[in-house]
């Protein structure tokens, strides 16, 4: 089964280089927030995709020594943490009183990783193909809260909702999504959603243009058949050679170049008539037909 576009993009975060020991840890609070729940003593910590599971290895043991154990339920996988180094760093967080951005991202590097530890343990965006959402989700509403302010703070935009019991962040702006796939690192993801814009634009500006053209056929050709109907009455009743010779002339060609516009129509004569000038012989034809 093909991987849906938002595994493929934390597949694409867990190959990032883990520099700065404070993001490392920024970016292992991140996912304990987003995918850990206390179970007691506990916390464990659930996981959609193998390649998340093992970066969260790697991040608790390059930022606190510890080693746990990846354990797969059906289709998921989760860790279960019990070490007091890990249930300290987590308390410490619940009892502070300093918020996300005084606190542990105070650093301006280490936002970009807690954003993407956030959306490796609750994180999910859609294939731009099909629409545009990203979303974090949060068991916690503290952690919700202090996160949309850290997202404010780097100017982007979340909106959130209760699902379930679940606090949700979500934005379905496609320059929100790309800014913050940018904040993470996930750049490859970044440049499919752009494409995939650009794509939808030119499509777009292709679609408006060819129903204006259509439009002004129709409108081409409606007006085209007034003028044709009154050249007919004409012709029936006082006859075409008896108009005066520039009427005569624009009601040949307007007969024989049914299709034509009025700019295209004025080029057919010699010397040329502008679409103004056409317009008004052929207007004054109207009028002829209208007293008939």
């Amino acid at each position: 089964m093909e991987k849906s576009f938002s595994k493929k993009t934390k597949e694409l975060l867990c190959k990032q280089e883990i520099n700065d020991i404070c993001c490392c840890e920024a970016e292992m609070m991140g996912v304990i927030m987003f995918a850990g729940r206390f179970r007691g003593s506990q916390v464990r910590v659930s996981f959609d995709s193998i390649d998340a599971v093992s970066r969260f290895i790697t991040l608790l043991k390059r930022c606190l020594d510890v080693d746990v154990e990846a354990e797969r339920l059906k289709s998921s996988y989760f860790c279960v943490l019990s070490d007091k180094r890990v249930l300290s760093k987590i308390v410490e967080y619940e009892t502070s009183s300093k918020g996300l951005a005084d606190g542990l991202v105070k650093n301006n590097c280490c936002r970009g990783a807690f954003l993407r530890g956030a959306f490796l343990g609750g994180g999910t965006v859609t294939d731009p193909k099909k629409n545009y959402n990203m979303e974090f989700a949060s068991h916690s509403k503290k952690i919700h809260d202090e996160f949309k302010t850290l997202l404010q703070e780097m100017d982007l935009g979340f909106r959130s909702v209760v699902k379930k019991n679940t606090f949700v962040l979500y934005t379905k702006n496609s320059d929100i999504i790309c800014d913050a796939l940018a904040y993470m690192g996930a750049f490859s993801a970044q440049m499919e959603m752009l494409n995939v814009k650009i794509e939808r634009e030119v499509r777009s500006d292709i679609t408006r243009a060819s129903n204006g053209e259509t439009a002004n056929m129709d409108k081409v050709m409606e007006a085209s058949g007034r003028h044709i109907a009154a050249i007919k009455k004409l012709s029936e009743t006082t006859g075409l050679d008896n108009l005066p010779d520039e009427l005569r002339e624009i009601a040949i060609l307007r007969v024989e170049y049914e299709d034509l516009s009025l700019d295209q129509l004025g080029k057919k004569l010699v010397p040329p008539l502008s679409k103004s000038g056409v317009n008004h012989r052929l207007k004054k034809l109207l009028e002829l037909a209208d007293q008939q």
